[in-house]
């Protein structure tokens, strides 16, 4: 599952500096804010025992379905990458 989230995550890196655009910061951090974001929806399912694979999350980044309770982000790496990314064009 985490290599899943990995791999999704370098794709939308990668779809992006095919568009000029570059990241901010380095990739690790990237990397660190989404998996980060996993592991707190899964402390937030309140099922025990609280494994990564419970995190409601996973259906927004793995799908791209909206988790039930998404609020604002919808599109987790998306938003991560959004924050860290500047046009080179």
């Amino acid at each position: 599952m985490i290599t899943d989230v990995l791999d999704i995550v370098e794709v939308r890196l990668r779809e992006r500096e095919r568009c000029g655009w570059r990241l901010t910061v380095p990739r690790s951090q990237i990397y660190a804010t989404v998996l980060h974001a996993v592991i707190v929806s899964a402390r937030e399912s309140h099922r025990v025992p609280a494994t990564l694979d419970r995190a409601a999350i996973l259906d927004s980044i793995l799908d791209g379905a909206d988790p039930p309770d998404s609020g604002p982000a919808r599109h987790p790496v998306d938003d991560v990458i959004r924050h860290h990314i500047a046009n080179m064009n």
